[in-house]
């Protein structure tokens, strides 16, 4: 697995401020949070702002190599366009 240093989030070309309430957490889908708590014991929340916080940059690992959603979960991978926002939130500091 490919994992990004903070120089590689301020490089992004991210125009706009994105949010936890206005852009990320309705990534998520109820599908989504269940089976992350279900793999990782509970430790993932995705729809918790805290626990997406902490594990913002496995996360963006995850959907940017499209292996989450997982293959055959019946979700469609992350489109480079979500992919961006969700590494333009890391970017800005991971603002609610």
């Amino acid at each position: 697995m490919v994992t990004h240093n903070h120089a590689f989030f301020e490089a992004m070309n991210c125009p706009t401020a994105v949010t936890w309430s206005g852009d990320i957490q309705k990534m998520f889908t109820a599908t989504d949070v269940a089976h992350m708590k279900q793999v990782t014991n509970n430790q993932l929340d995705l729809s918790s702002y805290n626990s997406v916080k902490i594990w913002a940059h496995k996360i963006y690992n995850e959907v940017s190599s499209h292996a989450m959603p997982p293959p055959g979960s019946g979700e469609q991978p992350w489109s480079p366009a979500w992919v961006n926002t969700f590494g333009c939130w890391i970017q800005q500091g991971c603002p609610q």
